[in-house]
């Protein structure tokens, strides 16, 4: 009775050694997996940002790259933020093969100052994120909140002009129900 008892243990615990070796190749399989899947899909993204970065290197003579970012409009923009040959601040929107617009970031708020606004404004809100982009002819920050409502929670964009901070636009999406 023992012996059976020892072999139905030993049995046992070579079973789970192999669900467990099978459950670890499988978790690493779908790691490897996904890792690849995400690079892919960034891929295209990454490739933008690095490509507008040495653009404006080349192209503006900027000594400092701080960030670069894209923005999704009426066309694709990638912005970057650095400094010039002069050490001046600047915000660079650049688009297609050779738009281009240059902003000292002296003469226009900054993505705290907007933040403050918006904040001030509606201090409810959850903050998502906060993009400088283009709304029609004016370049903007874009701040997308989310703000709880009787029923759910409804995502807002509001569009403040880079210059001077002026509200200009507020888009709300539809309410995602609880």
């Amino acid at each position: 009775m023992a012996e059976r008892f020892m072999s139905e243990s030993s049995s046992n615990r070579r079973r789970a050694i192999k669900a467990t070796a099978v459950a670890i190749v499988l978790i690493g399989a779908i790691g490897l997996f996904g890792s690849r899947f995400y690079q892919t899909v960034q891929e295209p993204h990454w490739d933008a940002l690095s490509r507008a970065q040495a653009e404006a290197v080349q192209r503006l003579n900027l000594t400092r790259v701080d960030s670069v970012e894209r923005f999704v409009g009426d066309r694709p923009y990638s912005i970057v933020f650095g400094a010039n040959a002069n050490g001046e601040d600047v915000a660079v929107w650049m688009w297609g093969e050779d738009g281009l617009h240059i902003e000292r970031q002296s003469d226009g708020l900054t993505r705290d100052e907007v933040k403050s606004r918006a904040l001030k404004e509606r201090p409810e809100m959850q903050l998502l994120r906060i993009s400088p982009g283009k709304l029609g002819e004016t370049y903007v920050w874009e701040v997308f909140y989310a703000l709880r409502e009787p029923g759910g929670t409804r995502k807002y964009y509001d569009y403040y002009a880079f210059r001077d901070g002026t509200k200009l636009e507020t888009y709300r999406l539809a309410l995602e129900r609880e």
